[in-house]
């Protein structure tokens, strides 16, 4: 009779730990329609922006550069974070930018030196839904069961990247590149007794 009581018990926790759920989706805004996302994805290409400033590209001191940059979807999302990091380069740097077929059209002899390339991998934004539940089973009325939130937590990120090349002209050799990146979060846990809200733009 012990044992039995012992082996109930234990299948009980079992089946408790066993309807213990966690769950994801993951999704990626295409429309900036809601201010939320508008901001997410603006400040976090601002955030990228100024990273690309922040890297080690002093050869761009007072110089007039071939600026270039490349997406998947050519939008005005791209044109947004081009005039973002040119401006940011611009104000560090006192670069001069022109495009491709202003270079064409230069003389030989006054062509700038380096092309800067963009190779942007993210603009937009990305959402998580995780946590844990404890499913509320109702035997004689199976449609009417639901459940208990024990940790949920909704992920909203604005995230920017890009790959920068920076060209010799000349030589056509790249003398710099790297990786920059940044993430803009609006997080919000939630527990069956209270929630509370983690955001990067309501500081």
């Amino acid at each position: 009779m012990f044992n039995m009581t012992k082996l109930t018990h234990f299948f009980c926790i079992f089946s408790i730990l066993l309807t213990l759920s966690a769950c994801s989706t993951r999704q990626a805004g295409e429309r900036f329609t809601g201010s939320t996302e508008q901001r997410l994805v603006t400040y976090s290409i601002q955030q990228m922006a100024k990273n690309v400033a922040g890297e080690s590209l002093s050869e761009l001191q007072d110089q007039t550069v071939v600026f270039e940059s490349h997406f998947v979807i050519h939008n005005q999302v791209q044109h947004y974070a081009e005039e973002r990091v040119k401006t940011e380069l611009t104000d560090k740097f006192n670069v001069k930018f022109i495009s491709s077929s202003e270079f064409t059209e230069t003389e030989p002899s006054k062509q700038p030196q380096y092309r800067l390339k963009l190779f942007f991998t993210s603009l937009g934004t990305d959402r998580d839904q995780a946590g844990f539940s404890v499913p509320i089973i109702n035997l004689a009325e199976p449609e009417r069961s639901t459940s208990i939130s024990v940790l949920a937590i909704d992920m909203y990120h604005g995230i920017a990247e890009c790959n920068y090349y920076l060209q010799d002209i000349k030589s056509n050799k790249v003398i710099r590149s790297g990786t920059v990146n940044a993430r803009v979060k609006t997080d919000k846990f939630t527990t069956p007794i209270f929630g509370f809200p983690i955001s990067d733009i309501d500081d």
